[in-house]
């Protein structure tokens, strides 16, 4: 009989201890969580973008700068036949370059934007969008988890006043957003 009354004696002390302290309000919080978060590089991260390695591979690279992909068309990249850029007043097409992967957990639309002197004469194509008019940079490619589209290249310098050393495109950024 003692045991019960000390019992309720603690319950009757941390009862008025509450009511002593108020409703459980707060003005600020900082709390310290353990998070980790690691770079990968683009063959390995959850968008993977990785060379096909196929016919065109001599224009792609996959450790272009710490495991970054990188398409190579000017004439620091020279092929073995002898090209070392894109022609003058021409339609360039190079079919499967890369791959977009989406190894994350949530399906993501991909968009790319583009800079350079002369970036709106190159344009993005999925595998089952090529050279429709429906790049990627004006519109997204929707990649539920685990699937992944192959991606071309289009130059198009006809008309354009764009001659031998002229940048066309710097850099190019995708973007991936959860849908």
């Amino acid at each position: 009989m003692e045991r019960r009354k000390f019992i309720a004696g603690v319950g009757s002390l941390a009862a008025g201890g509450a009511a002593a302290l108020g409703t459980g309000a707060f003005t600020s919080v900082s709390a310290t969580r353990d998070i980790d978060v690691e770079v990968a590089d683009d063959a390995s991260a959850y968008l993977r973008l990785e060379g096909t390695g196929g016919a065109n591979s001599e224009y792609v690279t996959d450790d272009g700068d710490g495991g970054t992909l990188a398409i190579n068309l000017d004439s620091s990249n020279a092929t073995s036949a002898g090209g070392d850029g894109v022609n003058p007043d021409a339609v360039t097409q190079i079919d499967d370059l890369f791959v977009i992967e989406n190894q994350g957990t949530q399906e993501v639309d991909v968009s790319l934007s583009k800079t350079g002197d002369n970036s709106s004469l190159v344009k993005f194509y999925t595998d089952s969008n090529a050279y429709d008019g429906n790049s990627i940079g004006s519109n997204s490619v929707t990649l539920s988890t685990g699937s992944s589209v192959t991606v071309s290249i289009e130059i198009d310098t006809e008309g354009e006043s764009v001659g031998d050393g002229d940048e066309l495109l710097d850099s190019v950024t995708f973007d991936a957003d959860a849908t």
